[in-house]
């Protein structure tokens, strides 16, 4: 017999009851009919919508949209339809956020996350269907993120895009100052340039060691990488790289190469308001400030004039408050971040600060609680955070061509009486909260088969819990079925 623990059983009923929930819709068409449909930011909002998804897309939305005979339909006359939450920056989801080498870049957090992680299970309850996964903020260059889908049971499977920028970090790591994390910044870059240069006069001096380095490890060096091209960019430039084929370059130093010629997004993190100006210098001058993303804490607002002068987007990390103390009074104020960055002109996306009670919904509710405009809080957590991982066109608001990501939510969807009903990701019913097992058992007390009972004493006497309920006829009816099938030789446990 397998023996598991509660918490095990817990985990695998939970698991599985989402990945069903995932693959019941059928891939071809769906049809969601709700009470009003909430298209996006500034868009108009349709009452008895209808939204048909095939193959992943959505076809048509509208009142009058006339549903397929074949199509599988969601019928939601009392829900309200609402484009799924987009997550900017997150390092959750991973067996480890952060790496212990300097720079990092040539890795990815591919490599790093977990399908099962519980961080996936929360986003779907909190309807965030697309995740821009990053290595942590304790790192000088870390490695590349990817964006993800909060379903699938493997890597390939969640996959939105592989590659979504490279992580840096102003703030000092762990063990460093700020003089010898703009050092280490400094370093990487330089180090690049010397790299290339090297290379280029080597090929001139006709040394093939490159060549030879790169067969070794087995590198492509047919195709597109069996050619040379001269280095692109705005800021330095390396002349002759144009006799060095692309194969033939370090794979350590592709990626910051990248960078540097304006081909791969960049996310700086700044944690005081000083980084910010180091972050922006670094990215400027290594050519790179068009494609640059800040990820900052709140109290980067201080800095707000120089983020706007630099034209550069931002995702705030952490709650929309600051709260100031006065060293002298000790009196606090209460600093509203995301409404100083809106009057500055700064574009913004939100970040969840958690993945309970401060995701993407609640950061977005506490904005248009404290008076921002619902336009621009819904902007926060879809389109922008869209835009900024170069997804504006696929998912961010419900238009014809986008991917069919859908919230159904009990109610308006910024209210704090409203929840999550259902999360459909690409025309797949990803979650039903209806058959959420965590969520019975934490507002109802209602255990899952097997498991211990909510506030049970493990040492207290247990109640074997077999069937679905605990009616007695029925646990009598099972446990004869059971004998019988043992006598039959066809018993569970082996």
């Amino acid at each position: 017999m397998n023996v598991f623990t509660a918490s095990t059983r817990a985990a695998a009923i939970a698991i599985g009851a989402l990945l069903l929930s995932a693959n019941a819709a059928a891939d071809g068409k769906l049809a969601i009919k709700a009470g009003k449909v909430v298209q996006g930011p500034g868009m108009p909002e349709i009452d008895k919508g209808v939204i048909l998804i095939e193959n992943g897309r959505i076809a048509a939305i509208g009142a009058d949209v006339k549903v397929p005979w074949d199509a599988t339909v969601i019928d939601a006359p009392k829900l309200v339809a609402f484009p799924g939450f987009v997550e900017a920056h997150s390092a959750r989801g991973m067996d480890r956020p952060n790496e212990n080498i300097d720079p990092a870049a040539f890795l990815s957090v591919r490599d790093s996350i977990d399908p099962v992680n519980f961080y996936f299970e929360d986003s779907l309850r909190w309807g965030i269907t697309t995740i821009n996964i990053q290595q942590g903020n304790n790192c000088v260059i870390a490695g590349q993120g990817m964006v993800v889908r909060p379903m699938g049971i493997t890597i390939d499977e969640m996959t939105v895009k592989t590659v979504s920028g490279v992580k840096l970090s102003a703030t000092p790591k762990a063990g460093m100052s700020a003089a010898t994390q703009a050092q280490a910044l400094r370093k990487a870059f330089g180090d690049l340039q010397r790299y290339l240069e090297q290379l280029v006069q080597e090929k001139k001096d006709g040394n093939d060691r490159a060549r030879r380095e790169a067969l070794f490890q087995g590198r492509d060096l047919e195709g597109e990488n069996a050619k040379g091209r001269a280095m692109e960019g705005s800021a330095w430039k390396v002349a002759g790289l144009e006799l060095i084929p692309r194969g033939e370059i370090d794979e350590k130093q592709v990626p910051l190469l990248a960078l540097v010629e304006g081909k791969l997004p960049a996310f700086f993190y700044c944690g005081r308001p000083m980084d910010v100006h180091r972050a922006l210098e670094v990215a400027r001058d290594n050519g790179f400030l068009a494609r640059t993303t800040l990820v900052i804490s709140p109290a980067c607002y201080k800095a707000a004039d120089v983020i706007a002068e630099a034209g550069v987007p931002v995702v705030l990390e952490g709650p929309v408050v600051f709260t100031e103390t006065d060293p002298l009074t000790g009196a606090e104020t209460e600093i509203f971040v995301p409404g100083e960055l809106k009057k500055k002109n700064v574009r913004f996306a939100l970040s969840s600060a958690n993945t309970t009670t401060e995701s993407l919904w609640f950061q977005a509710a506490q904005c248009v609680g404290r008076g921002m405009t619902k336009t621009d809080a819904v902007a926060s957590v879809t389109t922008i955070p869209a835009e900024i991982l170069g997804l504006g066109k696929q998912v961010g608001s419900l238009e014809v061509g986008k991917a069919g990501n859908v919230l159904l939510f009990s109610g308006e969807p910024l209210s704090v009486t409203s929840w999550v009903e259902k999360v459909v990701i690409e025309g797949k019913e990803a979650y039903d909260r209806s058959k959420d097992v965590r969520v019975k058992h934490l507002m109802a007390g209602k255990a899952p088969a097997n498991t211990q009972a909510m506030g049970g004493s493990a040492s207290a006497e247990k109640k074997v819990v077999c069937c679905e309920g605990e009616d007695p006829a029925e646990h009598a009816k099972h446990l004869e079925a059971e004998a019988k099938k043992k006598d039959k030789g066809e018993g569970e446990d082996k």
